[in-house]
């Protein structure tokens, strides 16, 4: 049984280079609270320490640092109530990854999705080739880009999320389709 939708916990998802990290930037700025991405903080930490829990080595182990550092974000996100939280992604996109990687079915991991929940609504920016670019933790192509988006929009459909589509623009105009829907 799922647990009810926190009005607060609001995810920002989308693939790769699609401009979610400097839309969660430019609310931060304005004076919401933010969740930075936990995926991109696992791959620097483990790069920073010479560890081998990366999507390109023990993908396992690096899934189940997403998972656990998504909770430990949700449970911060919880404790701002009822101030609202923006998250870069949130613990769908680790079910995403793991779909695309080929990784084996995690009950924990799919238990968490239905014990951790966000606010209904989650805002999915689409892949936009004109300022994607990799750099030393996103590594995939634009077309793996394409492909995780893909993923990510059907992912949080299935595990009950209504995700809505952010047109691209400049990050103001994001930021306003985001807050007006929120009535923010």
């Amino acid at each position: 049984m799922q647990s009810p939708y926190p009005s607060n916990l609001v995810v920002i998802t989308g693939g790769p280079g699609a401009g979610k990290t400097t839309l969660i930037n430019y609310l931060h700025e304005r004076g919401y609270e933010i969740s930075r991405e936990v995926a991109r903080a696992v791959i620097e930490e483990q790069q920073e320490r010479g560890g081998n829990a990366l999507p390109w080595g023990d993908n396992e182990a690096y899934a189940g640092l997403m998972t656990r550092g998504s909770i430990r974000a949700w449970q911060h996100g919880m404790g701002q109530d009822p101030q609202t939280v923006f998250f870069d992604r949130g613990l769908p996109d680790t079910l995403a990854h793991r779909e695309l990687s080929g990784l084996p079915d995690d009950p924990g991991l799919k238990r968490a999705i239905e014990t951790y929940r966000y606010r209904k609504t989650v805002f999915i920016l689409p892949p936009w080739s004109e300022i994607y670019k990799t750099d030393s933790a996103r590594t995939q192509s634009f077309a793996d880009a394409v492909r995780t988006y893909v993923v990510l929009y059907r992912t949080y459909l299935q595990c009950g999320y209504e995700p809505i589509e952010i047109r691209k623009g400049p990050v103001e105009q994001r930021a306003a389709q985001i807050l007006a829907r929120l009535k923010l």
